[in-house]
């Protein structure tokens, strides 16, 4: 069975997605290869968000553990993913702003 985040991967992750809301709500300027990766983290952001409205839904219906654990594999996936990348397009951003 997957492992689920823990709390302070959770934690983590909200604090890195909540100072990537603040950097690009400034106005500044990108160039393709930034904002490329800054469009593919917010699509993976929209695809977590996705999978775990999707897997509150299966478990609310009462699905099959192994269509669970498929969803819970995918977050967590998703997870490492953002907790991976994030940090280094953060400091891209904040580089461009100095």
């Amino acid at each position: 069975m997957a492992r689920r985040p823990s709390y302070e991967e959770s934690w983590n992750l909200t604090y890195l997605v909540e100072q990537l809301r603040e950097l690009i709500s400034l106005d500044f300027p990108l160039d393709d290869t930034l904002s490329h990766e800054l469009e593919g983290t917010l699509t993976r952001l929209v695809t977590r968000h996705q999978q775990l409205r999707g897997l509150h839904h299966l478990a609310n219906a009462e699905h099959p553990a192994e269509d669970l654990q498929v969803l819970h594999e995918d977050l967590e996936h998703t997870d490492h993913e953002l907790l991976t990348t994030l940090p280094g397009l953060l400091e891209k951003l904040r580089d461009v702003l100095l």
